[in-house]
Parts: C-alpha cells; sequence; structure tokens
C-alpha cells in the first residue's frame, strides 16, 4: 500500500486496526506506570506478544498497529529504567520484524503515538494517566495530516513554472494547510502545562537500545515539517548543525518522505528554483509578482509556528533546566531557535526579488543609471 496520498484515510484504517486485541491490557497500563509497577507492566506486554512467524507476515497497516501498542510499553519500561529487549526474552526479533515491514525505527514514533492512536476514550493507548498527555496527543493529530498533504503539494510545486497562472493557488493552498501548524502550537500552548510535561510525560520519550542501536523515542521534531522545509528552501544549506539535524530525524518519517528528502539533498530548493527563474526575467508579470506573494505567504505562516513553538520549548526546558538537556525528540531546544533565523533569513531572499520591476515598469538599472 502507498500510505502518502491519502492521509486521512491511512491514519484512520491503522488506528482502527488491534491485531494483538490489546485494547483492555492498555488500559491498564498508565495505572501500573503511576505505581511504578515493572512488574505488573512486564507481565501485561509478554500477555499481548505475538509469534515471530505471523508478525512476519502481516503487512503494513497491521505491523504499524502492533508497533503502536507494543510500543507504549517499550517507553514504559525505559522510563522504569530498563532496556526494554533486555527484561523481555524474544521482544528484540519481533521489533526488528515489524521494523523490515513498516520501513520505520524499531519502536513507538510519533505516528504510532498520535494519528495511528485512536483518540476516542476507551481506545487511546496512553503512557500516564495524566491529561495532558491526551492534549498533547491531539496537538498533534490536528496538523498531521495536513502537514502531509503540504509537503506533497510542495513536491508538485516544484515543477511549476513561476509565471504559470497555477503557482499562486498551489502556494494558497500550501499555506493554508500549513495553518493547521499553528492551531496545533496555539492548543499546545493553551492545554499542556510545560512542567507538567517534562515532569510527568517527557520520561516516557527516552531512547532505546534495538538490535545495537539506539533510536529516540516520539517527539514533535518527527514531524515531517523538516522535509517540506529541505523541499522549500533548505536542500542546499551548509549550515551543519541544520544538516546534522535533518540527517537525525530523516530515519522517523515514512519511507516516501525519506524518498523526497534524498531526491532533493544537495539540489537547489524550490525557494532557490523561484529565484533563478524570476532573476532571469528583465520584467515581472503579474503571474511573477502573484507567485511571489503567495510564496512568502507560505514562509510567514511558517515563521507564525516557529516563533511560539521556540517560546513553549524554552518554557517546558526552564521548568526543569537541570532535569533535560535535550528535547524529547534527542535534540537540544537551542536548535529550534538556529531553525527559526534560517527560515527567516531564506525568506529574506525574496524580498530584493518582489522589488523588481514589473511589466510596464522602467527597469531598475537605467533608473538606478541616472
Amino acid at each position: 500500500m502507498n500510505p502518502v496520498r491519502n492521509f486521512p484515510f491511512t491514519h484512520e484504517m491503522i488506528a482502527a486496526l488491534d491485531p494483538l486485541d490489546a485494547v483492555a491490557t492498555l488500559q491498564r497500563l498508565p495505572e501500573l506506570n503511576q505505581r511504578s509497577d515493572v512488574r505488573g507492566v512486564l507481565g501485561l506486554l509478554q500477555g499481548i506478544l505475538p509469534k515471530l512467524g505471523l508478525v512476519e507476515r502481516w503487512d503494513f497497516p497491521v505491523a504499524a498497529a502492533a508497533m503502536r501498542d507494543i510500543g507504549f510499553f517499550l517507553g514504559s519500561l525505559k522510563r522504569h529504567g530498563h532496556e526494554p529487549v533486555e527484561v523481555v526474552p524474544g521482544l528484540e526479533p519481533i521489533l526488528l520484524a515489524l521494523a523490515r515491514t513498516t520501513q520505520l525505527p524499531p519502536r513507538e514514533t510519533l505516528l504510532h503515538v498520535t494519528v495511528w492512536n485512536p483518540s476516542a476514550e476507551g481506545l487511546e493507548r496512553r503512557y500516564t494517566c495524566c491529561r495532558d498527555e491526551v492534549h498533547l496527543l491531539e496537538s498533534v493529530r490536528i496538523s498531521m495530516a495536513a502537514l502531509e498533504s503540504a509537503l506533497h503539494r510542495t513536491v508538485e510545486l516544484y515543477d511549476v513554472p513561476l509565471d504559470s497562472t497555477l503557482f499562486a493557488p498551489m502556494c494558497e493552498d500550501i499555506a493554508d494547510q500549513l495553518r493547521k501548524m499553528v492551531d496545533s502550537i496555539v492548543y499546545a500552548y493553551r492545554n499542556i502545562s510545560p512542567r507538567t510535561f517534562m515532569q510527568e510525560l517527557r520520561p516516557y520519550y527516552e531512547p532505546i537500545r534495538v538490535g545495537g542501536q539506539s533510536y529516540l523515542g516520539p517527539g514533535a521534531v518527527e514531524m515531517p515539517l523538516f522535509v517540506l522545509e529541505h523541499v522549500l528552501w533548505g536542500s542546499r544549506s551548509e549550515h551543519q548543525g541544520y544538516k546534522d539535524f535533518k540527517e537525525t530525524y530523516v530515519p522517523y518519517v515514512l519511507p516516501q518522505f525519506r524518498a523526497v528528502y534524498g531526491r532533493f539533498s544537495g539540489q537547489p530548493s524550490l525557494l532557490d528554483r523561484v529565484l533563478d527563474e524570476a532573476g532571469a526575467s528583465e520584467l515581472l508579470t503579474e503571474n511573477h509578482r502573484r507567485g511571489l506573494k503567495s510564496l512568502d505567504r507560505i514562509f510567514e505562516v511558517l515563521l507564525r509556528f516557529r516563533a511560539p513553538h521556540v517560546k513553549l520549548a524554552e518554557q517546558a526546558y526552564l521548568a526543569e533546566r537541570e532535569a533535560h538537556a535535550v528535547g524529547s525528540g534527542g535534540y537540544a531546544p537551542g536548535m529550534l531557535d538556529e531553525l527559526l533565523a534560517l527560515t527567516r533569513e531564506a525568506r529574506l531572499r525574496l524580498a530584493p526579488v518582489s522589488r523588481a520591476p514589473a511589466v510596464g515598469e522602467e527597469p531598475l538599472w537605467t533608473r538606478n543609471a541616472r
């Protein structure tokens, strides 16, 4: 199956699956975690673990749903100080088999715990009894499918000429979908206590080791926004911190998005291509101007998301500065400041081109020569 084209349908389909018959079992997990009952957590996990031979016959949706349900136990065991594969016999080959089928890491990711996790009361899987966790999961669900659609649309836009009548409407469509990212950060700001996040939720997102490698816990940074920005403006950036950041999280997005990332790495970004096209035109047409204005609107929406995201992260990590030097996705919060600055720099590249003369106006070089 191809989980790229119809994002909401794919997410809903996986969320509805229960291949381990684990709904009732997982409803007991938060209370055991609250009591730090490791023996109880182990007993529940061992009760739902499938046979390896069965796992190896599953397709993508079933394997993704199974990894979701096993994954909540992985984060729980690590929160209580245990490496899951060291304390659960037979677990590691099951995780590796699920990873081969889904082409995702051998543990739960942001996808598993949010959009592949049913939101209905009595069905939603959680690590904790904390109400803020419900809001945390919902904050991602608000925007994930829209973001994935915006990324797909951005790839399509890459091949549309700036002076095409299609360019501006496609930019507006992308900007509209990205506004869901703004909605999600506003929702998180209003409903999730930074201190509660750090003290109650953050400990469940620690890295675990599987197959001799370390894999990061779920984090909002695993959303494919960084892939969209890679296509939009960052594919040829030489900023080493930014390059390392992207390479760290590429394994945690859908394989189709990893392919997009690889396709554009080292190639001109959409912004590069647009600036080259505008620069090659002595005079800008009305389509050029509409296209540049609409492209700028995408950057405007991105910055409306990034600026409050920085503030939210700062609040969280000021609350527990000594406890955690990195975010739940394994990155230093200061990287968000870098991303904000890089996005602003990219947007500024549009300004000089937007001031170029339009058809019917006197070219700048003749005006400057007087």
